[in-house]
Parts: structure tokens; C-alpha cells; sequence
């Protein structure tokens, strides 16, 4: 059971990084070449909704060619920064935007976020003056926490990988689940091509199948934590 819940923790953390990369800034022709070249078909089975956003990234690069970069640059600018646009909402990647009363930036879900980060021995770079409830930086987080998971299951620490999983998973429900449909509507909505319209359907659709994930989990770690001999037996 152990190396199942590992190999589960393995793929959330690679999508997750994979999904903060996308949403980070605009993307380079190496980053798309790469995207390009990822077998599609292994996803048609985790989630329609995860899969249908994968078909639509596929066929729009499959046309990909010296522009295409630049059209998502654009469409990044316009739909995910608001770059030159002042009065119809788009669909920046902030929590505070889309939980707060007046939609501002630096709100109260920053600063829940920042304690959380904190808590984990995670700091943003402050270089990047990028506020923490970023989703990329949301979505790191999570990534570097199934990696720790993992890490205190192949040493044995079932218990603190099960307390790992709880932070996670308020975390996820807190943080993400609170507004992520909300934000998927708006990406959905603005995006003019259909390149982020899949990544939009793509996030929509993993951040609701990790919340079942992550329950899953959790109940397969609390029957090993429950298994386990006590300390002193074990070390005997």
C-alpha cells in the first residue's frame, strides 16, 4: 500500500508542477515544444474534464508554428495579467482577487497563505514580487508537499505523512476549492484561444479530482499509521 499511496503522491506533485508552470508567465517556444511532445493519451483516463483540456492543448499545438508563441503571449497578457484591459474582469491568478470583498490583490487570503507557506519552511522569492496566493505559487506548494509525504512514508513515519496529508488537504479545500471554479469560469470566458481554454478545463478538473485523492489517501495512510507496531516494538 505504501508504494501505491508514493506513486500517487509522485503523480500529483509532477501535474501540479506542471500546472504552476503554466500559469507562471508567459510561456517560451522551448516550453511549448515540450508541452508538444507530452503523451497526451496516458491522461484519457484520469478525468473526462482533465482529459478533454489535454485534447485541446494538443490540437492547438499541433498547428504550432513561428507565431504561435507570441499568440500566447498575448492571449497570456490579456487574459491572466489584464494586460491593457480596465473594466471587464479577467482572470488574474490571485486568491485575494476572487475571495475578497472589492476583488483587490494582498488580502486576507495572502496573508493565510504566507502563514501556511511559512509554516512549511517555504518562502516566496521576494525578487519575483509576486503576492503568495498566486495559483502557481498554490500549486508549488502542494507539489513539494506530496513530496515530503513520500519522503517520511520510505523512512517509515507513517503518522507524520498522515498529518503531511491533513495540512494538504485544508490547505486545498481552504485555498483552492473556495474559488477555483469561479476562476476556471473566468479563464474560460477570456482566454481567446483555445490553448488556455484547456488549461483551464485541465485545472478545473485535477483540482477537483485531488480533493477525492487526497481523501483517498489520507484513509489508506490512516490504515497504515494504524498497523504500524509502536516505536519501541519496532526499534526492538
Amino acid at each position: 500500500m505504501t508504494q501505491s499511496v508514493i506513486q500517487a503522491n509522485e503523480s500529483r506533485a509532477a501535474i501540479y508542477r506542471m500546472l504552476a508552470s503554466l500559469y507562471f508567465k508567459e510561456l517560451t517556444d522551448e516550453q511549448l515544444d515540450h508541452i508538444k511532445e507530452l503523451d497526451f493519451s496516458t491522461f484519457e483516463g484520469l478525468d473526462e474534464g482533465f482529459a478533454e483540456g489535454c485534447r485541446d492543448i494538443e490540437r492547438y499545438l499541433r498547428k504550432k508554428n513561428s507565431a504561435t508563441r507570441q499568440l500566447l503571449a498575448v492571449d497570456y497578457a490579456g487574459a491572466i495579467l489584464g494586460a491593457g484591459v480596465h473594466e471587464e474582469r479577467r482572470a488574474t491568478p490571485y486568491e485575494s482577487v476572487f475571495t475578497s470583498d472589492d476583488g483587490l490583490m494582498m488580502q486576507d487570503a495572502r496573508d493565510d497563505v504566507c502563514k501556511l507557506m511559512l509554516e512549511a519552511h517555504l518562502e516566496v522569492d521576494e525578487k519575483l514580487r509576486v503576492p503568495e496566493d498566486h495559483l502557481s505559487f498554490m500549486f508549488e506548494y502542494l507539489a513539494i508537499m506530496a513530496e515530503r509525504c513520500n519522503e517520511l512514508l520510505e523512512v517509515g513515519v507513517d503518522a507524520e505523512a498522515l498529518e503531511n496529508l491533513r495540512t494538504e488537504q485544508a490547505f486545498h479545500r481552504d485555498h483552492l476549492m473556495n474559488w477555483i471554479d469561479e476562476y476556471c469560469d473566468c479563464l474560460e470566458g477570456c482566454a481567446e484561444t483555445r490553448f488556455y481554454r484547456g488549461v483551464a478545463k485541465m485545472t478545473r478538473s485535477f483540482v477537483h479530482l485531488d480533493g477525492e485523492l487526497l481523501a483517498d489517501l489520507i484513509e489508506a495512510v490512516e490504515e497504515m499509521a494504524a498497523e504500524a507496531p509502536p516505536a519501541e516494538e519496532s526499534a526492538a
